[in-house]
């Protein structure tokens, strides 16, 4: 499998700016963001959507051990339990501050905005920023 690094490559169209692809880039994002292979980011990536982690209040119900497993069985098997955590924690703070990745985006006055407010996220670091924003297009952003 060649190297997936973009939205594209995961089938995630994010030229209109539709909020559960902006979700889908995000958690990507996230699983490319660490020092793990691409092939098995992108497998945890498929598995985390096939079980229904479709957005970020859905990882409110899943408990720690659940995901895991389900990390796991994506190849995340080195990282499950720091990802386990750090997925809980981001898409918690998100839900509860934002809604939404869309509304994040959205309402980001600019594209340094949005980086520095993606910055705040707790398990959002630089990579992963670098990751997401570089294939969110200029047209998604507010003016």
């Amino acid at each position: 499998m060649a190297d997936v690094t973009h939205a594209a490559d995961l089938g995630i169209d994010l030229s209109d700016g539709k909020p559960q692809q902006l979700y889908r880039w995000f958690l990507a994002s996230m699983l490319f963001g660490r020092p793990i292979r691409q092939e098995q980011a992108a497998e945890t990536y498929r598995v985390l959507i096939d079980h229904g982690f479709t957005s970020p209040g859905k990882f409110a119900g899943a408990g720690r051990e659940q995901l895991r497993r389900v990390l796991d069985e994506g190849g995340y098997a080195r990282f499950d339990y720091q990802m386990t955590d750090a997925l809980h924690e981001t898409m918690h703070t998100l839900d509860a501050d934002e809604g939404s990745v869309s509304h994040l985006v959205k309402t980001a006055a600019s594209r340094k905005d949005l980086r520095d407010r993606l910055d705040t996220l707790k398990g959002i670091g630089p990579k992963t920023i670098e990751i997401f924003l570089r294939d969110i297009p200029d047209a998604v952003l507010p003016d």
